[in-house]
């Protein structure tokens, strides 16, 4: 995949695992002893399942757990190989967390974790890094007032500690999904992280409208199709899509990628 990319035009190269995946694949990278237990498989939607872990003890990282690969698929290619991480929150919310500590204090043990990895990754001259917070609406209160007070007053700092010891000149992108984002964009803006990309094909590209509205600064990445969908969508309409973000976001703030997933998504 590194190779066939040579070709393009792509700034860098992603290496990504499918969402359902990375908390599977996190805890592996810790042992048992270090917190952290495999769930059977819980059924996602139509026949995709997920493997959440079970967290019954303090969380460290063990081990190195994306470093080799990473490092073996930046040697294939000239373009800069993006590190993929998936962040703390959605890590969380996709666990059967302890409840003998705070949601807060789990998030923080596993903002830790995660960091130790990105610290690695920089060191072994990975020079663009993303850290996913895909799930980063799902523990929203259902009270509006109690939005930051109950969540994001520790969410969005938990992040922040994963990216807090990185070289100026090391880049972090994050990617966001299941959910509308437009009610939260300046605490998205409070990450800073230097690349945020967005599902955005499911409402028409509206979020972008949104971003203009706050003042958004960041670099950003809106997608043109979700992959979540059955439906192949045409080049036309890939190309409406593409043409409709040149109008709607600066040329210098726009970093467009490729979402590859495996073919039974």
């Amino acid at each position: 995949m590194a190779r066939a990319q040579e070709p393009v035009e792509l700034r860098g190269a992603p290496g990504k695992l499918v969402h359902v995946d990375v908390s599977a694949f996190f805890r592996v990278g810790v042992s048992q002893a270090d917190g952290w237990n495999s769930a059977e498989p819980v059924a996602l939607d139509g026949t995709r399942c997920v493997k959440p872990p079970i967290i019954w003890g303090d969380i460290s990282r063990s081990k190195q757990m994306t470093v080799d690969y990473i490092v073996y698929a930046q040697s294939l290619t000239n373009k800069y190989m993006k590190g993929m991480l998936t962040g703390p929150v959605t890590i969380l919310n996709w666990s059967f967390p302890r409840e003998n500590i705070s949601l807060k204090e789990c998030a923080f043990q596993i903002a830790l974790a995660i960091r130790a990895e990105v610290l690695d990754l920089e060191a072994n001259g990975i020079k663009i890094i993303q850290i996913d917070e895909a799930a980063l609406r799902e523990k929203l209160p259902l009270k509006k007032t109690d939005w930051h007070s109950e969540y994001l007053d520790w969410a969005i700092p938990a992040f922040r500690l994963v990216h807090s010891g990185v070289k100026a000149r090391t880049q972090i992108h994050t990617h966001m999904c299941y959910g509308e984002f437009s009610d939260i964009i300046g605490d998205i803006d409070d990450m800073d992280a230097d690349v945020i990309s967005f599902e955005a094909s499911r409402s028409d590209l509206t979020i972008i409208d949104g971003l203009n509205e706050c003042g958004f600064k960041k670099a950003v990445g809106p997608g043109v199709y979700d992959i979540h969908s059955p439906r192949i969508p045409s080049t036309m309409e890939i190309k409406a899509a593409l043409f409709k973000m040149l109008e709607k976001i600066r040329r210098d703030r726009t970093q467009m990628g490729l979402l590859i997933s495996y073919p039974a998504h």
